[in-house]
């Protein structure tokens, strides 16, 4: 004779495993929660972007200020007064060749 099965307390049926997740009020407010939490970290993040690239934008403007600057002094005749009648290199032109062989490495 086979003694009976005996079930224990995970082989209980609760009215919990009836019902959906999204129908359990407390889990669709806790669900919108985190969803907002998630949207704020989102915002804040996208913020701190913006801000990073505006600081970049700042910086570059002020590498092509130092460089007009660099590239006015370079125009300066042997008199020390500036070429006034030199015509504007352009953005490429820096007036200065560098060395045969000469290779910027990235």
């Amino acid at each position: 004779m086979k003694s009976p099965v005996r079930k224990g307390v995970h082989d209980i049926r609760t009215r919990s495993s009836q019902s959906g997740e999204l129908e359990n009020p407390q889990r669709k407010y806790l669900r919108a929660a985190s969803l907002e939490l998630k949207k704020s970290l989102c915002s804040k993040v996208r913020d701190a972007a913006k801000r990073r690239a505006e600081e970049m934008d700042e910086k570059i403007a002020d590498l092509d200020d130092q460089q007009t600057r660099l590239l006015a002094v370079g125009r300066l005749t042997a008199a020390g007064e500036p070429d006034l009648g030199a015509a504007p290199l352009s953005a490429g032109q820096s007036g200065l060749q560098p060395p045969r062989g000469f290779a910027l490495k990235y």
